[in-house]
């Protein structure tokens, strides 16, 4: 057999792998139980749908996963003493949960022989198990809608609802009152993360390896497999020869001071920002701006955010976007790479990971009618509306102003925060270079997204398809910008709007 042969037949060896399983980490599941009456169809299904969103946004990175055991999946047929008895058997062991979800609307349920309904009798069972186990913790969750109830059995459900509303109230339960089931899903997604944040967090711990004899690997042969140059280098004869020769290669090496000015002038250049295409992790709220950690846009166009701040200036700004008492939540402008319009805070909420603090933030859209899209698609004074939309966007973008004859008619503003009115009569960059201009690689990201809300907030475009914004030299942006316009008419495809140019950014 050739060396190189008996070479690769002892690499390969079996016992020469030493698997290492010590950073292995463990993953803890968490069970939740849902309970509710029949009347509840897309309330069960948002359930499952928030959990899946928050497992694959925010519960692996605190080493858990959540499981949803609900009747409709996780019960088998069987025989035995009601249908109710056999869940009980087969899923209702409380002890294995460390949640209960229960919801209501006009049903209460069909009685079973212990109790109410089906649902009253696993609430019961859970709050059994709570007061001995200290778990699960019971979230109960009752529909203020109107109905249209018509028979007596419907009024009675209804009724039965109501009186265990009450009991669960005067058993120093806190209930949470929602209207739609999209308002459900919203006040759930946050409640479940900001349960996962301020849930003991427990360490995930190394799993200890298995480790056979045979598969140990000894010290010498570490050694032995140590590399030629290793084995072969030599200690100098004394430190002094060390020293000279240290001493020689400095002196060989050292640059002249024309080579590090020289240096320095490319290290300068090297650091001075580029044209940016996007703002990467950068979102804008409420005018402030943060490098988010995770940005998630749901179907239903909420988005997650995850924040961890630079520094405490940032926490506080974040805290202060906490929605407050009573529900009176704050709207925003926001901006990111790929929305941008008029936000309100669902919810804000805080955690600390390896002693830093990070916000988790919920937002919702604000529908607004604003201008009429067919306003915007008015031709005028021989101007088409792409012509005006292109005019709009020259003036957000370079600073160009409105010709005359369409300046007294063609205002660029839109209805801001809590609707009060924003006109743009120059371009938009200037204010904002005049704040960072010592800082020119955080100037142009941040300038992307004020762009972005200013060109979507004004009915400009519907989406930004390319926007390059820089480098900037001499005070001077150049600006190259693509979008597609809002599609108006059903027989006609969405226009697109080119613009390039330079925007000087200060006199």
């Amino acid at each position: 057999m050739e060396p190189i042969e008996k070479l690769l037949v002892r690499l390969f060896r079996l016992k020469d792998y030493c698997i290492d399983q010590s950073t292995m980490l463990q993953v803890e599941k968490l069970k939740i139980f849902l309970a509710s009456p029949s009347d509840a169809p897309t309330e069960r299904r948002y359930v499952v749908e928030v959990v899946e969103e928050v497992n694959r946004l925010v519960a692996g990175d605190r080493g858990v996963v959540l499981e949803v055991v609900r009747s409709e999946k996780n019960v088998f047929p069987g025989y035995g003493t009601d249908g109710q008895d056999i869940l009980n058997k087969q899923i209702a062991n409380m002890q294995e949960y460390e949640l209960f979800i229960g919801i209501m609307w006009n049903r209460i349920g069909t009685k079973t022989p212990r109790a109410r309904s089906g649902t009253v009798e696993e609430f019961g069972r859970a709050v059994s198990t709570l007061r001995r186990k200290g778990k699960p913790q019971v979230w109960f969750y009752f529909r203020q809608a109107a109905a249209h109830l018509t028979t007596k059995e419907e009024l009675q459900q209804r009724a039965e609802v109501l009186e265990f509303r009450s009991k669960f109230q005067r058993g120093k339960g806190l209930f949470w009152d929602y209207t739609t089931p999209a308002d459900f899903r919203n006040q759930l997604r946050g409640q479940l993360i900001l349960w996962l944040n301020q849930r003991k967090k427990k360490t995930a711990q190394p799993r200890a390896a298995e480790k056979k004899q045979g598969n140990n690997v000894s010290g010498e042969a570490i050694k032995s497999r140590s590399s030629p140059v290793a084995r072969d280098r030599k200690k100098p004869a004394s430190g002094t020869t060390t020293k000279t020769a240290m001493a020689k290669t400095n002196t060989a090496t050292r640059p002249s001071t024309a080579s590090r000015k020289a240096l320095a002038s490319k290290s300068s250049a090297a650091r001075s920002p580029r044209a940016v295409r996007s703002p990467e992790a950068w979102v804008m709220l409420d005018g402030k701006f943060f490098q988010a950690q995770l940005s998630n846009t749901q179907p239903d166009r909420s988005i997650i955010l995850q924040i961890p701040p630079k520094d405490m200036e940032q926490a506080a700004e974040l805290k202060a976007l906490h929605p407050g008492e009573f529900h009176n939540r704050k709207q925003l402008a926001y901006a990111d790479l790929h929305e941008a319009g008029i936000m309100q805070i669902s919810s804000v909420t805080t955690e600390s990971l390896a002693g830093k603090p990070s916000f988790s933030i919920i937002l919702n859209p604000i529908q607004r009618s604003q201008n009429s899209g067919f306003a915007m698609e008015a031709n005028f004074n021989n101007h088409s509306a792409d012509e005006i939309a292109e005019l709009r966007a020259r003036l957000i973008l370079l600073g160009e102003a409105l010709p005359r004859d369409l300046g007294r008619f063609f205002t660029t503003q839109f209805d801001g925060p809590h609707n009060r009115p924003v006109a743009i009569e120059e371009g938009i960059f200037p204010e904002l270079w005049a704040k960072l201009q010592t800082q020119p690689e955080l100037f142009l990201p941040r300038a992307w997204l004020w762009a972005a809300y200013y060109l979507k907030m004004c009915q400009v475009v519907e989406d930004v398809l390319e926007l390059q914004l820089g480098p900037v030299k001499n005070k001077v942006m150049p600006v190259r910008f693509r979008g597609r316009r809002k599609r108006v008419y059903a027989n006609q495809e969405s226009s697109i709007i080119n613009v390039e140019g330079s925007c000087t950014l200060s006199a």
